[in-house]
Formats: C-alpha cells, sequence, structure tokens
C-alpha cells in the first residue's frame, strides 16, 4: 500500500536499505560498475499514478515544459520519437496501457514535494556511497519514466549516474561497458560529447548486454554515467524513477571536446585518462569555452527561437 510522502516521516523510515551489506555495495560500485540495489519508492503516493496524472497536468501548464513524450513501436537500435501532434502529455499517459507510448516527466523535482523526496534521496545515498553527493556533484536530477507494455527504449547512452528505482511493472535493462573499446571508442565518445547523440553504435552480437536486469516495484539498478544501454518492458505498463547525478568536475569531458576538434585538423591526440594533468588542461581551457558557448546558444534558442 503506497504511503503519502512527508519529509519529517521519510527522515524516519529510510527510502534505502542501510543494513553494512548495502554499504559496501553502493560504496564499492558507486560511478564505476553496474549493480542491482532494494529501494522503497514504489511505496511512496507521489509515484503512483494517480499523482503522475496530476503531475502531468502541472507540466502542460507550465510555458516551457521539457517534458517529452512520444508513441509507435520502438526498435533496439533506433532513436527517439517525436511529440505526436494530435495527443497531449494527459493524454499519452491516460492512454499509456493501450498504447505504444513512452513519457519523460522531466525535472520534476523543480515541485516542491519532489524536491523534497530529492533531497532525502541524496542524503541517504551520500551516507551509502561514502560519498558528499550535495559537493562532488552537481544539478541532480529526478525524472519519472512510463511505458507502455512491451515497448523498448533503444540503445543509448547519458552523461549522469543515474540510479534507476522500478515502482511499477517489470523490465529489462541491458547494459555495456564504457571503458570497452570495443563497445565505444574515443571517436565515438568525442562526438557524444559535441552533441553527436547518435554516435554509439549498435552491437548486434551483444544484444543481451555485457551486464543485464530484471527489475520490478522495489529492485533498481545503478547505472555508471556514459554506460550504453537499451530497455525491454514487459506486458504491464511500467513507472521508474531515476535519480541522476552530474560530476562536479568532469575533466574527460573536457578532454573529449578539446581532442574532437584536435582530431578534425589531422592530429591525433592524447585519449582522456592516460594523462590526468592535460585532461586537467583541456578542461579548463578548450572545455570551458566549449561550455560556455553552448550555454549562450541554448539561452538564445529558448528566449529568440534562434
Amino acid at each position: 500500500m503506497a504511503t503519502a510522502f512527508h519529509p519529517a516521516s521519510a527522515a524516519e523510515s529510510a527510502v534505502f536499505p542501510h543494513d553494512s551489506e548495502a554499504g559496501k555495495l553502493f560504496a564499492a560500485n558507486f560511478d564505476h560498475h553496474p549493480f542491482q540495489f532494494r529501494h522503497g519508492l514504489d511505496t511512496m503516493e507521489i509515484f503512483q499514478m494517480p499523482a503522475l496524472l496530476k503531475l502531468a497536468e502541472r507540466c502542460m501548464r507550465k510555458r516551457e515544459h521539457k517534458s517529452h513524450y512520444e508513441t509507435g513501436e520502438s526498435v533496439v537500435n533506433g532513436y527517439f520519437g517525436n511529440k505526436p501532434a494530435d495527443m497531449t502529455l494527459v493524454q499519452a499517459l491516460e492512454r499509456i496501457g493501450e498504447s505504444k507510448n513512452w513519457i519523460i516527466l522531466k525535472r520534476i523535482h523543480e515541485e516542491p514535494e519532489y524536491r523534497a523526496a530529492l533531497e532525502i534521496f541524496i542524503s541517504e545515498l551520500s551516507e551509502l556511497t561514502a560519498t558528499d553527493l550535495r559537493r562532488r556533484y552537481h544539478d541532480p536530477i529526478l525524472t519519472i519514466f512510463i511505458t507502455s507494455p512491451n515497448r523498448i527504449t533503444p540503445y543509448h547512452l547519458d552523461g549522469e549516474a543515474n540510479f534507476l528505482a522500478q515502482v511499477q511493472g517489470r523490465k529489462s535493462v541491458f547494459l555495456y561497458n564504457a571503458h570497452d573499446p570495443h563497445i565505444l571508442t574515443a571517436e565515438e565518445m568525442e562526438r557524444y560529447w559535441t552533441g553527436h547523440l547518435l554516435a554509439p553504435r549498435w552491437h548486434d552480437e551483444l544484444s543481451g548486454g555485457q551486464w543485464s536486469y530484471e527489475i520490478s516495484p522495489g529492485l533498481g539498478v545503478f547505472n555508471p554515467a556514459t554506460f550504453p544501454h537499451w530497455v525491454k518492458n514487459t506486458d504491464k505498463v511500467s513507472v521508474s524513477v531515476s535519480i541522476n547525478f552530474k560530476r562536479a568536475r568532469n575533466d574527460t569531458v573536457g578532454a573529449c571536446r578539446t581532442n574532437y576538434y584536435v582530431r578534425k585538423i589531422g592530429l591525433q591526440p592524447t585519449e582522456p585518462g592516460r594523462s590526468p594533468a592535460l585532461d586537467r588542461l583541456k578542461n579548463l581551457t578548450f572545455g570551458k569555452l566549449y561550455e560556455g558557448a553552448h550555454a549562450t546558444r541554448t539561452a538564445l534558442r529558448s528566449r529568440f527561437g534562434v
């Protein structure tokens, strides 16, 4: 039975297990290696369907809501689709059981009750991972994925470390090692970090993943940043909550962006990780220039549509 979320009572009842084995699991693997974990998000009312319908309505009332939804068949080696012109976000959610819909409610922590929940999650995960997530990571994001029966989420990668907690339904998650050059080459990583989101190649021979996990309510899987993955839903509606963290300092990203342009002029750059000092220099110079230009371009596009 789902319980209402109240920050004061949440502090008394942990969302994640805090036994010694859980502590070892989280601390040893966080931001490095996939692992499965237990949680209690499936018992919280704010993640149940009635609350999600109300949340979708609130998202629609925002002038620039960032939530995404699409419909139709998807394939593992394809990419994400566009919003249907004849369907609203709320309609897509209302029809989730009989359609082929996929909904992402983005940045829901901007709503007060979800912000309060996220703060509890950050505190608990900081303790479990033995990492000060508020200091070493920035812009923590709470996202909800709602998926129609039997739908696939195509192969892709994300730039954030991700705790994916299953709330309703069951799904299979297939993950791949970002540090394996057969899975993800240096050139592919450079292209991804310069905006080419389709850069990672699909591998037919590894369709079952290098790691695979079955998650159901009360279970989740941790996906390290940039580890490619795809997801297969079962024959029920799925609801998953994603808790994402971005590293406050990530020299690899700046090095990849620098290397992309160095390679374009015919040179062979040093790959990230071989020289931390060089990675740091690349990030502090060209990497920061790239960030500033991208932020300016995004702001202009948002404000003026250019």
